[in-house]
């Protein structure tokens, strides 16, 4: 009977002490599965570096990205989630830490033989309109809240059958879609990715493509204030990263 009180008393100490769960999706060269079940890309890299500054020893593991959400939102558990945008469904059930990265403004993708028919159109909302240029896009993927609406308000078809950034360059660089929208980073990467080419693309800038979305780790509310706040001090004690490919 004494043995079994004790180990009720010391289980809320036992559970402080295991590895919080920090949890990445698989979008390179953010964030990915570097082999072995090893996290890898430059978020990760930099997430590991808080939990080292803050003193939290932390397991990371790859998570699906709608499963991820699933764990922060049921709260079985005390987990972080790298890269999130800030949205106020999330807000409701999760804590946001500091920001850790803002995303480079959009640049429109295209085959270098096309690029002159893109660049006569001055804005993306005039190049979005044009029915004779098909966007290919990912499924299920949200390009932000004003190219979003550019997309909605397009009369004329989208093909969103690409399920990644490198699917997608591969249908523009075949001419099945006559251009993508892709965050440099993510371009620069694919470039130099084994197996695949990029030669033969280019980038356009556009000036009503927006500055980049803000991106936050989400934790559960079994993540407390102070733990939260441990986090949000050895993000301020760092310097943003940066991606240089």
């Amino acid at each position: 009977m004494l043995k079994a009180l004790i180990t009720l008393m010391l289980l809320p100490l036992l559970a402080r002490a295991e590895p919080l769960l920090v949890t990445y999706p698989d979008k390179p060269p953010y964030y990915h599965d570097g082999g072995a079940h090893q996290g890898t890309g430059f978020l990760v890299d930099y997430t590991r570096q808080v939990m080292a500054k803050a003193g939290i020893a932390a397991r990371f593991e790859f998570r699906p990205a709608k499963r991820a959400l699933m764990e922060i939102e049921a709260n079985r558990q005390p987990v972080c989630s790298i890269g999130w945008f800030h949205t106020p469904q999330r807000a409701a059930y999760g804590h946001y830490s500091k920001d850790i990265y803002r995303d480079l403004p959009l640049v429109v993708v295209t085959r270098t033989a096309l690029a002159p028919q893109l660049r006569r159109h001055h804005t993306a909302a005039v190049l979005l309109r044009q029915s004779e240029l098909v966007p290919g896009l990912i499924a299920g993927f949200s390009y932000g809240d004003a190219v979003d609406q550019l997309l909605a308000a397009r009369r004329s078809a989208t093909d969103r059958s690409a399920q990644s950034p490198e699917q997608n360059l591969a249908m523009v660089l075949r001419g099945h879609v006559s251009y993508t929208l892709l965050n440099p980073v993510e371009f620069q990467y694919w470039q130099q990715a084994r197996g695949f080419s990029a030669a033969g693309l280019v980038t356009i800038a556009y000036p009503d493509l927006p500055a980049g979305s803000t991106r936050y780790l989400l934790c559960s509310h079994r993540v407390d204030d102070a733990l939260l706040a441990r986090i949000n001090r050895a993000i301020d004690a760092l310097p943003r990263p940066s991606y240089l490919p």
